[in-house]
């Protein structure tokens, strides 16, 4: 099914214009080059237009990089800290350049929906832009924590005895280099350093599934099958975090030179995500069996300690230190030129100061929340049950409701109104099924500490 409407929804959401980052004055935006949009149709037998066939061969960019490099880029973007957290999932649950901001593909949506949603669009983009925020915030967060748990771990090593100093007197010491760094505007050195990182990950992977093989496993009856509403919930918190890189498909399906190559069976979002999950899914199941109750939340610190595990938790820690300067950087760079614009340009000072003092503020906060919930376990269910449900199923679920019932409707094709309206209604109240418990479950644990 096709329409004149649709095809111009779907145009109009895959052309906006998006933030490639602050030009000389730090203000403007560009917008993505096209060399070539066409719109020719492709009747099929029966004689309709297929929306997909005039999208994927729509749309051809200049300095777009290959299916290749997208799925590469993709899966070390989805493959982060978060994957050694999954086995406390099967504990608590059984056995570069942005060309679409996400933002305005909220925005584009309600304009082109109801006359009713329309006068919320801005609302929709503010919504959307505030969910993103407090989900990289979280993962700033997160980074937090897993840097400080294993420092703790290396100086017991190193020094054959805890640390002197609190947990909490260990996060406000790390504060203060990652803030210093945090200050650099300059990020080409740190973004090296950090595609350096991706092998450091993926030794840390190899490291874990070797003691894994070897390691004596737990016989499955004496885990636990299923253990109830409450445990479900935060492990779809922590496995909705663990793929870290959701926030990077819309940027990297526009910094595709085709980007047909990012859907089908054979795209590079479906490959990406099916490789990712088998990964995912062999370190959840495997962790648990090998370390079963006395899983942590991440499995590197179920790693016994040595000279190699030490070395790799110490090059961990070093990633993230920097992991966290870029994830920092991105959100500067999101809310930045909105918050000049409110300052008069005759305050050179205020807008020479105005970066440090918002990159202060941001990791602030991402500093109360550490102090707050100083543990791994608490923390990424609790990040990834809010913001991260909110835009990988509970928005996404409201939006295209926004974008195709119209058209359905106007065009008379029922079946598939009704089909998208129940897909979406149960993902939608599923959502917030799964946040309301979740969200209990989690601030539950954090009262009563119990982990």
């Amino acid at each position: 099914m096709s329409t004149v409407e649709e095809q111009k929804i779907l145009i109009e959401l895959e052309t906006m214009p998006f933030i490639v980052g602050p030009t000389d004055n730090e203000q403007e935006r560009k917008k993505q080059e096209f060399d070539d949009v066409t719109t020719k149709k492709e009747e099929n037998a029966n004689g309709l237009s297929s929306v997909k066939s005039v999208m994927s061969t729509m749309i051809s960019r200049k300095n777009g990089i290959s299916a290749t490099s997208g799925l590469i880029n993709f899966i070390c973007g989805m493959i982060g800290p978060g994957c050694f957290s999954l086995a406390v999932s099967f504990k608590q649950a059984g056995n570069g350049d942005q060309s679409l901001d996400y933002g305005q593909m909220a925005e584009a949506a309600m304009l082109n929906s109801y006359k009713w949603a329309k006068r919320h669009a801005k609302l929709a983009k503010i919504i959307v832009n505030a969910c993103l925020l407090a989900f990289q915030l979280g993962v700033i967060t997160v980074f937090m924590v897993f840097a400080v748990e294993h420092v703790i771990e290396i100086w017991e090593f190193i020094g054959d005895s805890p640390p002197p100093f609190s947990k909490t007197v260990m996060i406000l010491l790390y504060f203060v280099p990652q803030m210093l760094l945090n200050f650099i505007g300059h990020m080409k050195l740190i973004t090296i350093l950090c595609l350096c990182g991706n092998v450091i990950i993926f030794g840390a992977i190899i490291l874990i599934t070797k003691e894994l093989m070897v390691h004596k496993w737990y016989p499955t009856w004496e885990l636990n099958t299923v253990t109830g509403i409450e445990g479900i919930s935060l492990a779809a918190g922590a496995l909705i975090y663990s793929f870290e890189g959701q926030a990077m498909v819309l940027p990297l399906e526009n910094s595709l030179k085709h980007p047909k190559d990012m859907t089908g069976a054979t795209g590079v979002l479906s490959t990406a995500m099916n490789l990712v999950t088998v990964l995912y899914a062999f370190l959840g199941f495997f962790g648990y069996v090998t370390f079963g109750p006395k899983v942590q939340g991440s499995l590197t610190l179920n790693l016994p300690n040595s000279i190699l595990t030490v070395s790799i938790k110490g090059l961990l820690v070093l990633k993230i230190f920097f992991g966290s300067a870029i994830q920092l950087f991105v959100i500067v760079q999101m809310l930045l030129p909105s918050l000049r614009a409110l300052i008069s340009e005759d305050r050179k000072v205020f807008h020479r100061f105005l970066p440090y003092a918002l990159r202060l503020g941001l990791m602030l906060i991402s500093l109360c929340l550490a102090l707050v919930v100083p543990n791994l376990m608490q923390i990424i269910p609790l990040v990834g049950i809010t913001s991260g449900l909110l835009i990988s199923l509970i928005l996404p679920s409201f939006l295209d409701c926004m974008v195709f019932l119209p058209v359905y409707k106007k065009q008379g094709e029922m079946f598939l109104y009704y089909q998208k309206l129940i897909i979406n209604v149960f993902l939608f109240v599923l959502g917030w099924l799964f946040l309301g418990s979740g969200l209990y479950s989690s601030i539950d644990d954090i009262i009563n500490n119990d982990v």
